[in-house]
């Protein structure tokens, strides 16, 4: 960097080019692995996936745009070591407990096994059940028991009818049942001839019918208890002959899985159950037990026909797994992490049962990697405090919503998983440090920070990097093969994203998104290659697109309606600059800056915090410039002097530093009333000893006061004044090059305020600090004058 003959920065100064690239097409370069210069963010993730340690899970935190998910699933799927396979799990009913469905925990793929076997069960368990129950030996030992019990009322229907008989009565089946009447000649007396007969032989016979009706009722009584004991009987060969049934059934699963004990305890289960409602299996036959309703009742009771509680859900299948999983959740809403209990309606009711349990992120996880959005993740009700809940147990329980927020509601309660996975969140820097400060338990569960660079040096190792990253996304988009000379214009444009000729940017999606463009603007010139030019070309066509408020501002310039100098002089006056930020559109603007002095008593009125539009930093900087009067001028005699300072036609918030030398300039100009050039412009902030400090947006600001010297056809040469500690921060716009190198714009740089005061006025510094000195003599003299007077005043007079 040299100084031309005019003071001001050369062209070479003004923007750093990329030329010479040893390659003449992307088609030469093997593309980058992973991203640019993130060395340490990869070291970082590499430490953090594989340390298998409690409350070691990792937060990827950087800039939006600079490749963290993209450093994530590479690191994930070039993993040297996958890990192994975690289990399967599967949810069954309990059948001590129906409202907490129990889970199992298979190796991988034997959920899908278990499932299978017990469908095949379910399906074959009625033909099974109706077999058993249709067979030769079940009817012939149910006959034996009906036989029984008739043989049992035949003897003691007998015993009464011979007894009957001996008595002269005889025992008659009649429509209301068995009845006894007398007898008399073989014959049955009808109650006429009964009435005829004597009152003591009635009377006889009345006691006789009465003793044999009182032993018909006792036999009557004894009847439902044999029908109990025939049913007893009766349960006991129906309960042999399901379990025969069952057991032959079950046996096969019983081999298949006779070293998973959670398993075998659970089929032991099944068979109790199944013989229990095996009246269910056996639909309308005959001879099926009758006592069916109370069965029947009792599983709507529990919300399931009995079949559905011996199925089995393959909650989380890990048949096509090589390694650990790894799983991405775009939207981690609470049933989407931790699963969900889906429901039916059903009699006027949502009702719900084990194989209606819905796995979520978490289970799928279970044993390798769970990728979230942590903005999206905070966003989410409930879903952060689950998260952190699930990690600290170890477990993952499946819960409502509204439970989760603390609302009443019924439904089941699956047993919790054990919890074995790696977390990884991925947001900006600022969620980081707000968690890391706002929540004590963030950092016990996210112990590993991977914190992306947003740049790089340019040094040719990164410079090289770029370029194969350039190649890598051309080949893996399809694009057309970029040109030395165009890599060499991308490699510029992110040194300009950096804002440093310095560094290089990593913001990885601003590249793919220039890459894409500057392609399609190769194929709609119908080029095989993608040059310079079309590099240009997008990021032109990226500026008119977001160009509308800039565009209006210049024109505003232009035709006075906001009203900035760029010729002549005046006095307490200056330009400067600032940077105007709506959505993506970032543009810089000159704002004229004005001050004003008076006799008084050394304070400066900033108008702009005055009226509320000024921010904190804005009026640190004021009263910065407040403290280099007071020590410059005041180790003598006190300021007698007041001061305004104002951004002339600002409607809207004025913040920053930056301003605070220009508007030290007005000040000084107003007081020396020494008039400054307007076809400068100034920015940089002043520290209280007078030196300048670097500032932000260095580029846009010149650029924009340079458009607006454009669009006022200038006639002569204009320029800008910047912290000499912004030079390296230089890449300008080629047309802004152009006209430095023309010399028809420039820009000087300034280490202090005397260099900006001669490089303002055209006097040299010291000339303007004796002026200023000489009027703030002559308020001091006038303010001394007027308290005299006061004091000489006489009392009484106005």
């Amino acid at each position: 960097m040299t100084d031309d003959s005019t003071g001001g920065l050369d062209a070479s100064a003004a923007r750093r080019r990329c030329d010479a690239l040893p390659f003449s097409s992307t088609e030469e370069l093997e593309p980058l692995t992973g991203l640019l210069g993130q060395e340490r963010a990869e070291e970082a993730l590499r430490f953090g996936v594989s340390m298998h340690r409690t409350g070691f899970n990792l937060f990827v935190l950087g800039p939006p745009g600079t490749g963290k998910h993209h450093l994530v699933r590479g690191a994930l799927e070039h993993r040297d070591d996958p890990g192994a396979v975690p289990p399967d799990h599967v949810y069954v009913h309990c059948f001590e407990r129906p409202d907490a469905p129990q889970a199992i925990e298979l190796p991988a793929g034997r959920g899908a096994e278990l499932e299978e076997a017990m469908r095949e069960v379910v399906v074959d368990l009625p033909d099974a059940m109706r077999s058993a129950f249709e067979s030769d030996e079940y009817r012939t030992r149910r006959r034996v028991i009906e036989q029984k019990v008739e043989a049992r009322h035949e003897e003691a229907f007998n015993a009464l009818s011979a007894t009957a008989t001996e008595r002269g009565l005889r025992m008659m089946r009649t429509p209301a049942g068995l009845a006894f009447a007398p007898v008399q000649g073989g014959e049955v007396l009808d109650p006429e001839a009964f009435a005829e007969l004597p009152e003591e032989e009635q009377d006889a016979l009345r006691a006789k019918l009465s003793e044999l009706e009182e032993a018909l009722r006792e036999v009557m009584q004894q009847a439902p208890s044999w029908k109990r004991e025939a049913r007893e009987e009766l349960r006991e060969i129906e309960g042999e002959m399901a379990r025969f049934a069952v057991a032959h059934q079950l046996s096969r699963v019983r081999e298949a899985f006779a070293d998973q004990p959670a398993v075998t305890e659970w089929l032991a289960a099944v068979e109790d159950d199944i013989v229990e409602h095996a009246p269910l299996f056996l639909g309308g036959d005959e001879d099926a037990p009758k006592d069916v309703e109370a069965l029947v009742q009792r599983a709507m009771q529990e919300q399931m026909h009995p079949t559905v509680r011996y199925q089995v859900n393959l909650f989380v299948d890990r048949r096509e797994l090589s390694g650990a999983p790894v799983v991405h959740e775009d939207h981690p809403t609470v049933e989407r992490l931790f699963g969900r209990v889906e429901r039916r309606a059903q009699f006027g009711a949502l009702l719900s049962d084990h194989t209606m349990i819905k796995p979520g992120a978490l289970h799928r996880a279970n044993g390798g990697t769970l990728v979230l959005d942590a903005r999206r993740l905070l966003g989410s009700p409930a879903a952060w405090d689950s998260l952190k809940r699930a990690l600290t147990r170890r477990e993952v329980e499946i819960e409502s919503l509204g439970r989760t927020l603390g609302m009443s509601t019924s439904q089941l309660e699956p047993e919790p998983i054990p919890l074995d996975a790696k977390i990884i969140l991925i947001g900006e820097r600022q969620l980081y440090y707000m968690l890391a400060a706002a929540d004590p338990d963030f950092d016990q569960l996210f112990k590993v920070a991977v914190d992306l660079d947003d740049e790089v040096p340019w040094d040719d190792a990164h410079q090289e990097g770029l370029a194969r990253l350039v190649a890598g996304i051309v080949r893996s988009d399809e694009l057309l093969p970029f040109a030395a000379d165009a890599v060499g214009r991308v490699v510029e444009q992110s040194a300009r994203w950096a804002d440093d000729r310095r560094k290089l940017s990593t913001e990885l999606s601003r590249l793919s998104n220039l890459l894409r463009e500057a392609d399609w603007q190769a194929r709609d010139r119908g080029a095989e290659r993608v040059g310079r030019e079309d590099v240009v070309a997008a990021i032109e066509a990226g500026r008119r697109r977001l160009g509308r408020l800039r565009e209006k501002t210049l024109e505003r310039f232009a035709d006075g309606t906001l009203r900035v100098d760029t010729t002549g002089e005046a006095v307490g006056q200056v330009n400067g600059l600032s940077v105007l930020s709506v959505g993506d559109t970032r543009f810089g603007q000159p704002s004229r800056i004005s001050a004003s002095v008076r006799l008084g008593k050394g304070d400066v009125v900033d108008i702009e915090r005055e009226a509320e539009l000024g921010g904190k930093i804005h009026s640190k900087g004021v009263l910065i410039l407040t403290g280099f009067l007071a020590s410059r001028y005041g180790q003598a005699r006190p300021l007698s002097v007041s001061a305004s300072l104002v951004f002339e036609q600002s409607y809207g918030g004025v913040d920053g530093d930056s301003a605070s030398m220009a508007e030290l300039c007005a000040l000084l100009s107003a007081l020396s009333e020494i008039p400054i050039r307007q076809s400068l412009a100034i920015t940089g902030s002043v520290d209280q000893r007078g030196r300048s400090q670097v500032i932000g947006g260095v580029n846009e600001k010149i650029e924009g006061f340079f458009d607006v010297c454009e669009a006022r056809q200038p006639d002569g040469v204009h320029g800008a004044l910047i912290p000499d500690a912004n030079v390296p921060h230089l890449m300008l716009r080629e047309d802004v090059v152009e006209a430095i190198e023309a010399g028809r714009f420039q820009v000087f740089a300034f280490s202090n305020l005397d260099e900006a005061l001669e490089r303002l006025t055209g006097r040299p510094a010291e000339e303007v600090h004796a002026a200023v000195a000489a009027r703030l003599e002559a308020y001091t003299e006038a303010a001394r004058a007027h308290e005299r007077a006061k004091r000489d005043e006489p009392e009484g007079e106005a």
